[in-house]
């Protein structure tokens, strides 16, 4: 069975013929992409019976998984619906120059790679991981797995959220601050307020039963423009305008360094900034829109059982 292992590729090695799979430009489901995959690599039944350590899923349709999220970071390829898969013109003018491999050194080209990366600064690589791993104990070594995990969590979860309407999205936002305890887990506590003629508000949480201490909320679901000062400034207005002077500041996206600056300098509103990456995080931290795929047990020596 070790054999066998041997002869599945890697997800990098997957990258490129899986690219070329795609590029006629029609939408390919997973269950194709397996099979053409499967042929490609000359791999039989009883390579693809074997799973991974959690045994939850084959270990070649893992590596696949793996190479989809990366060839998607990179833009070159698009999900237009669940589970189907398609080249993008980014993809096309790639293949076009008839490269002769793509890894993660060549991914680090694509502007849409780079901005995933800095947005959760991924330096932690599959590739500079397998660099590491002999000099790294197993807990660091599950450490870094766990991290990267999280991160790969966190990038479904925001495409998810960009995918959604708007609407949908301040409704998320406004069940997060719920289950982080604003509003004292009361349903009768939120107001969503999104809607034509909101005044820059889309949502009011109740931090009491009487209303005295309310949290007003604006969310923007931006798939790629940062958040600049001019819409800060427009939200502090919407507050004053309230006579209030708290609010949260939600975005799919980042926050410019004006618009963090235009924040600090307000005197009368307390502004909080939580940008794409710090909300899939509380997300995450708050079980929204995720669930507990797998669980593993590190277990220690019972020093007190063996002592005489």
């Amino acid at each position: 069975m070790s054999d066998l292992k041997n002869d599945i590729p890697d997800f990098q090695t997957i990258m490129l013929p899986m690219l070329k799979l795609l590029q006629d430009g029609r939408q390919w489901t997973l269950n194709e992409v397996m099979r053409a995959l499967t042929a490609h690599f000359n791999l039989t039944e009883e390579h693809l019976k074997i799973q991974v350590p959690s045994k939850q899923m084959g270990l070649f349709r893992n590596r696949v998984g793996w190479t989809r999220s990366y060839l998607k970071k990179a833009g070159l390829i698009q999900y237009p619906d669940r589970g189907v898969y398609q080249i993008t013109e980014e993809g096309k003018q790639f293949l076009a120059n008839n490269p002769p491999k793509l890894r993660m050194k060549q991914l680090e080209q694509f502007p849409k790679y780079k901005e995933w990366r800095q947005t959760f600064n991924s330096g932690n690589t599959k590739e500079k991981q397998a660099t590491r791993t002999e000099e790294q104990t197993p807990e660091e070594v599950l450490a870094s797995t766990v991290e990267e995990l999280r991160n790969e969590l966190a990038t479904e979860l925001l495409d998810k959220l960009k995918e959604n309407s708007f609407q949908y999205f301040e409704k998320f936002v406004i069940q997060l601050l719920q289950r982080m305890g604003y509003g004292e887990f009361r349903e009768d506590s939120t107001q969503h307020t999104g809607q034509a003629g909101d005044q820059g508000i889309d949502g009011i949480i109740s931090q009491d039963r009487l209303g005295l201490e309310n949290v007003y909320i604006q969310a923007k679901r931006f798939s790629n423009n940062s958040v600049g000062s001019p819409e800060i400034r427009n939200f502090i207005g919407s507050l004053a305008l309230q006579g209030v002077n708290k609010g949260v500041f939600l975005t799919t996206s980042r926050f410019s360094s004006s618009a963090i600056q235009t924040a600090l300098d307000s005197k009368q509103q307390k502004i909080v900034l939580i940008d794409g990456k710090e909300l899939t995080e509380l997300a995450i931290e708050f079980n929204l829109g995720v669930q507990i795929a797998d669980t593993i047990d590190i277990k220690k020596i019972d020093l007190d059982y063996f002592e005489e």
